[in-house]
């Protein structure tokens, strides 16, 4: 059976991350998301308490919700072992790491390694990484350096773009050869209205369509 983040992935190409001072400010933003139609949500290890965020936000889940809740900021085994323990069902690493990945596979984890260069890129791969997340594209040439690094790697398999962009970006980031997308603060809005609309619009540039609504301003 493939996984459920896997599905997801599949359905929309995005997965939003929520980073965020508190608990609670976390738990608020993974739940405007997630109504507002985002299938993926990856609770970062930068939130305090996050993993007893996840479990509550689990037991939360409606019955026939159609969102998997992940982990990011995977690093260390400690961190994999503990998202396990309360449930996660997707990891996300910012670095690639032997121990993460057999925690991973040890558990039927759907894995998103995070990788740069192109010998990183290539030992996730050979780790096991299901989605190789090129990461932090932004400082090193956005769209144009992971076209350059496609080139002679994109056979080891699908490439995610992460780093902190908005989603005007995205389709350059399409254009270079992404085939998912990781997002944060650009899908809040003020309120919820406005999450809703640039849910849709994130959504809408991920899979490549060019009637995508306008999202509001920041604050609008």
């Amino acid at each position: 059976m493939e996984p459920t983040a896997l599905i997801r992935l599949r359905q929309q190409r995005l997965i939003s991350v929520i980073r965020a001072a508190s608990a609670a400010a976390a738990r608020s933003a993974a739940l405007a998301v997630a109504e507002g139609g985002i299938r993926l949500l990856e609770i970062t290890f930068t939130v305090p308490e996050a993993p007893a965020l996840v479990a509550r936000l689990l037991a939360e889940r409606p019955p026939g919700a159609r969102y998997a809740l992940g982990m990011g900021t995977v690093t260390t085994a400690e961190r994999a072992r503990a998202a396990v323990a309360c449930g996660a069902e997707f990891l996300v690493t910012p670095n690639v790491s032997e121990e993460v990945a057999e925690i991973a596979r040890a558990n039927d984890l759907y894995l998103v390694m995070g990788a740069l260069t192109p010998t990183e890129l290539v030992r996730a791969h050979r780790l096991g990484a299901d989605l190789l997340k090129v990461y932090p594209l932004p400082p090193v040439g956005g769209p144009a350096y992971l076209s350059v690094v496609r080139q002679p790697l994109g056979d080891l398999g699908p490439m995610l773009a992460g780093g902190g962009y908005g989603l005007e970006e995205i389709p350059a980031y399409r254009a270079a050869g992404a085939v998912a997308f990781g997002i944060g603060a650009p899908l809040l809005g003020a309120d919820e209205a406005a999450t809703r609309a640039r849910v849709a619009r994130a959504l809408a540039l991920a899979r490549g369509a060019t009637d995508a609504p306008a999202a509001p301003e920041a604050g609008a």
